[in-house]
């Protein structure tokens, strides 16, 4: 079941990673697991699982992203679980809704999405202003825009930023973004 366009904020890309799972603030239950993702977004994550996880399970996330290798640490609640349809149609697993960013993850998710519009984007304005930027400047200057970027989401009240706006970001995610598909 995917969610209506309206209630999806952040672009969602197919992502195939390995995940670390655990369940947080629980001292009384332990649960570790890694599991393959299916799909992420600066907001959630989907994860396919032979087994699921009830509603409203806390978990932390720990991931890295490619292809710059930056870890992801987050914590979220399960607030979706899918089973396989008879056949064999869909797919199994669920689906986690960030509620926390640990180490500045939310500015590295944001960064997956929108580095490479962001660095033509500097790289030209590097050019028409005669220096030369060094990878260094470029990831910094990336995640600098990309944290402003997520204030402004913020700020206009948790909307989320329209990928119109920022034409050609997804489509340089090396044709894992899906267009149209947001998370929430």
């Amino acid at each position: 079941m995917q969610l209506p366009e309206t209630r999806r904020r952040f672009p969602r890309a197919e992502l195939r990673v390995q995940a670390h799972l655990s369940l947080c603030k629980d001292p009384r239950r332990q649960f570790e697991a890694t599991l393959p993702t299916s799909d992420i977004s600066v907001g959630g994550i989907f994860f396919e699982s032979t087994f699921t996880l009830k509603l409203g399970t806390q978990l932390e996330v720990q991931l890295v992203l490619p292809p710059s290798d930056r870890p992801v640490r987050v914590r979220g609640m399960v607030v979706r679980v899918e089973t396989m349809q008879p056949g064999g149609r869909g797919k199994s697993g669920f689906a986690v809704k960030f509620t926390e960013y640990l180490d500045n993850s939310e500015v590295v998710l944001a960064n997956y999405f929108l580095a490479p519009k962001l660095r033509e984007f500097i790289q030209e304005y590097a050019r028409r202003n005669r220096f030369r930027p060094d990878a260094a400047y470029l990831a910094h200057m990336a995640d600098l825009l990309s944290a402003w970027e997520l204030k402004k989401a913020e700020e206009a009240g948790g909307v989320g930023w329209d990928e119109r706006r920022i034409p050609g970001a997804l489509a340089t995610r090396g044709g894992a973004a899906r267009p149209g598909k947001h998370a929430r």
